[in-house]
């Protein structure tokens, strides 16, 4: 199953070293040829580079922990220093980031952004004032880049004295969907004041299932009053705070060195043989070159839908525990990037680079490539784009009327008209386009200001120890048609659909491994309780493979699974291997098919009609009770369901009950793997 984020759209990636070494030096060579000219534009943003199949450049030096970052902007001159850490998900907390950096010089203050993986907590001390944009990740989880941060930070050893210079403030990006809404924004913003630091504004949350980048807008409306009161100053000196380029492009002529090296990555088929690494360090930024192996479908010929049972050979690369996420890098359709080339007025074959306007560095931040490659692997089309992009359309509308529009349509502040025309009609950046003919933005701005095309998460749905070597996932095809009447296909759903093997061609996709809190008790006599109706049985089909296994080698467990799914006839996915665990004594497998009596039956239905069997193995047994799938609906009826079981059956009061449910999450006997 897709696996959600509580931002937006991620910002970067970074890929595998396949081809580094052996054409990290050509590229270096290449890079160095002064034959073309730079077109020039403002900026102040790092990018780091994609994966050298995807963007075929060595990936730019990262800075190491404790070095000091430096900016083009003068700190002789400024107010204070600001430091502006970001954990980042999905790229919107760095995105905001850079707004406030850019907002910052306005008010004469020195503001560096900075990744949190490459800053070392312990040099906090130090800092004037910092500021702490950070994403929560599905339930209560820190980003990938935040997670070394934020397990220094909640040390307890760390002194209620250790900051007492150190002034902050916090924005907090979240989902009210999940119940730990904006849990690392609220740890953060806590942690700090109990190490004794200065808070000198006030935490401020996000909903990104509701109007994010309006609460944005107003908490950093404001920041800026507050900190120029704290240090006496005038809160509308400096200058006008729009925000500057990032990069400037190269173009290079056919016969470039440059051209020929991106059209022979271009046609590089990276389904070769990789060599065998019994490295573990493959992650987002680094991920690894598998191969799909199997890819078939789940659904009967009656569904008017499409599920895939996905194998990935991963070799002695990667190593996952059931349960934990795999992260796949997807590309986007040729008709959806034909269709965008065509409206910029761009050449798909054309070679170019983008380098950082700001910083005097040889080494580009994406390229060389084609522009087919960076609008296939690099951009994201596909999503809503962000009031951010609007505003900077508006500055390429020649029409009135159009600016106007885009101008009301990017709005911080406002919800409407972006809730309705963008969010609720699903339009894409291609569609906002096509109804703005006046708007002639350059290629180089477009694919700076566009979100990178992000990562897709999947519950893992396979043990490791049942099938070595390989990993699986389950994943719907989503399709739909948007209120504008545009067939909207899922990125990543549908590339992987695509990916089949054959006799010729083994399809190559890189991936990674995200770690999860979603695992089974290490004492095997622990019972289960697993609902997971849809694709929500992906994680718990591995927990049924590795018990399963632990069952035929003589260490009896017992594992009871809800699942759900419209009709036995249609979606029943791998009925085969659930009925064969019920046969074989490991699993009591309780089915809820919604769709084939008068009635709709769920699981939480089912939940109540067993309500004897759940309150023993909970309250007797000391059971783990797991949840997965969807948060905005399923998850609440299940925990309702539950609630109502621990009442009944436990004779307890409403907040009683209440008590139970906390007292099992807090013990970690209550786990939920969720997406909205």
């Amino acid at each position: 199953m897709d696996f959600p984020f509580s931002e937006e759209i991620f910002f970067y990636y970074l890929g595998g070293p396949l081809l580094v070494l052996i054409l990290g030096t050509i590229w270096w060579y290449f890079i160095r040829d002064p034959s073309s000219s730079i077109s020039n534009s403002n900026n102040n943003n790092n990018i780091k580079t994609g994966d050298p199949s995807r963007s075929p450049v060595p990936s730019p030096a990262i800075k190491k922990k404790g070095a000091k970052s430096k900016d083009a902007t003068s700190a002789k001159e400024a107010v204070a220093t600001i430091k502006i850490f970001f954990g980042s998900q999905t790229g919107t907390a760095e995105d905001f980031s850079h707004k406030l950096a850019n907002e910052a010089k306005r008010y004469k203050f020195h503001a560096e952004v900075i990744d949190m993986e490459e800053y070392d907590p312990e040099d906090l001390a130090t800092e004037d004032v910092v500021m702490f944009v950070i994403a929560t990740y599905g339930e209560g989880e820190p980003t990938d880049n935040s997670r070394e941060f934020y397990e220094w930070l909640i040390n307890d050893s760390r002194p209620s004295d250790l900051l007492p210079k150190l002034k902050y403030t916090v924005f907090g990006l979240g989902n009210k969907t999940y119940e730990q809404y904006n849990l690392m924004g609220k740890k953060f913003d806590q942690r700090m004041e109990q190490m004794g630091a200065q808070r000198i504004f006030r935490l401020g949350l996000g909903d990104d299932d509701a109007s994010l980048e309006e609460d944005f807008a107003a908490w950093k409306k404001e920041l800026w009053p507050a900190l120029c009161k704290h240090y006496g100053i005038e809160a509308a000196v400096g200058e006008s705070g729009g925000d500057e380029r990032r990069f400037k492009i190269q173009f290079y002529p056919p016969e470039s060195p440059q051209a020929k090296t991106a059209a022979e990555i271009s046609k590089h088929h990276l389904c070769k043989k990789q060599s065998v690494s019994d490295s573990n360090s493959y992650d987002i930024k680094n991920p690894y070159l598998a191969k799909v192996i199997v890819n078939r479908e789940l659904h009967t010929h009656l569904s008017d839908r499409s599920c895939r049972h996905i194998e990935i050979d991963i070799g002695r690369a990667i190593s996952y525990e059931a349960g934990d996420h795999l992260g796949v890098y997807p590309e986007n359709d040729i008709e959806t990037v034909e269709g965008t080339a065509k409206r910029l007025g761009v050449d798909l074959n054309a070679v170019f680079s983008l380098f950082n306007a700001e910083k005097q560095i040889s080494r580009p931040l994406l390229g060389p490539c084609t522009v087919r490659q960076a609008l296939m692997q690099w951009c994201d089309l596909t999503n809503p784009p962000r009031k951010s992009v609007l505003k900077v359309l508006a500055t390429y509308a020649q029409d009135h009327k159009e600016k106007e529009f885009l101008l009301a349509l990017s709005n911080e502040e406002k919800s409407q008209p972006y809730g309705k025309w963008i969010k609720e009609d699903w339009r894409s950046i291609l569609e906002v386009l096509n109804e703005f003919p006046s708007v002639n933005i350059p290629f180089d701005h477009f694919v700076e200001i566009l979100p990178r095309l992000a990562p897709r998460y999947y519950s893992i749905s396979s043990s490791l120890k049942a099938h070595p070597g390989r990993v699986h996932i389950t994943s719907v095809v989503v399709e739909f048609d948007t209120p504008t009447k545009r067939r909207h296909r899922g990125v990543c759903s549908n590339w992987l659909s695509r990916q089949i093997p054959s006799q010729d061609f083994v399809p190559p996709v890189y991936v990674f491994v995200q770690k999860a809190n979603f695992h089974l008790p290490k004492q095997v006599a622990t019972p289960v309780i697993m609902v997971g109706p849809g694709t929500g049985l992906a994680p718990f089909r591995g927990f049924i493979q590795e018990r399963g296994l632990l069952h035929k080698q003589g260490t009896p467990n017992e594992n009871m699974l809800f699942f759900g799914c419209r009709s036995a006839n249609t979606d029943f996915i791998y009925a085969d291997e659930l009925k064969q665990a019920q046969q074989d004594g490991h699993l009591d497998l309780v089915l809820a098919f919604s769709r084939d009596q008068q009635n709709k039956v769920y699981v939480q239905h089912k939940m109540l009609e067993y309500a004897d069997t759940i309150w023993k193995l909970l309250n007797e047994k000391n059971g783990l009770f797991y949840v997965c799938g969807d948060a905005r609906v399923m998850a609440k009826d299940v925990n309702q369901a539950l609630h109502t079981i621990i009442m009944q059956k436990g004779g307890k009061t409403a907040e009683e009950a209440d008590k139970f449910l906390a007292d099992m999450q807090k013990n970690g006997r209550y786990l939920s793997d969720t997406w909205f």
